[in-house]
């Protein structure tokens, strides 16, 4: 395994993670079937491990790295884990499963900070335009994506608080779904240009 073949894995993930959140919102039924949601859930499981195998050989073959960009990977590294062990299908009481999910949408927010933190502090030291272009979206993603984070997690803070459940704005709703494919697309694109460079080096 080296950074090339753990950006494929990663690209993989990021595919999976599309088609997962695809099957759940547009095919209802399969999460009424436990074991089919289990393995489902199993795999997006898998799939964030490719975004560990490769902040870590990024950080291991990447010797331009500055302390802020290392600071931003080792962030998304500990965040990804966090959510790894919190989205594991344990069984747990309600109370328990409330805190749980108060953590796992605390870290799954600062984790998305984490990765904006990341492209900003990285593309300042890429002079290649066809490195700069996808990563100047992904910054514009991640911004967008981030202020909806935010906003669904105050309306998750408003439950917990006063015990009554608010549905979002609908057009919020329609607008995070276009920010996580766009994302999830130009991030995509990042990572085939990106393997690109290494090809040439």
């Amino acid at each position: 395994m080296d950074l090339r073949k753990a950006s494929l894995l990663l690209i993989s993930g990021l595919i999976y993670t599309v088609f997962y959140k695809a099957v759940i919102g547009f095919v209802p039924f399969v999460s009424n079937i436990v074991f089919l949601r289990n393995i489902l859930s199993v795999l997006l499981l898998l799939s964030s491990l490719s975004i560990i195998i490769f902040i870590f050989y990024f950080l291991k073959e990447s010797p331009v790295l500055n302390s802020k960009i290392k600071i931003s990977l080792q962030l998304i590294f500990f965040f990804t884990c966090i959510l790894i062990l919190l989205g594991l299908p344990i069984g747990l009481q309600p109370q328990n499963r409330i805190f749980r999910n108060f953590i796992f949408e605390a870290a799954r927010l600062l984790n998305s900070f984490s990765i904006l933190m990341f492209f900003i502090f990285f593309i300042k030291i890429i002079s290649i335009e066809s490195i700069r272009k996808p990563i100047k979206l992904a910054i514009w993603g991640f911004s967008i994506g981030l202020v909806l984070g935010l906003v669904s997690f105050g309306y998750y803070m408003n439950f917990l608080i006063t015990g009554t459940e608010v549905i979002p704005f609908p057009p919020l709703q329609y607008l995070a779904i276009i920010v996580f494919l766009f994302t999830y697309i130009v991030v995509t694109y990042f990572l085939i240009q990106f393997r690109k460079l290494l090809n040439n080096v």
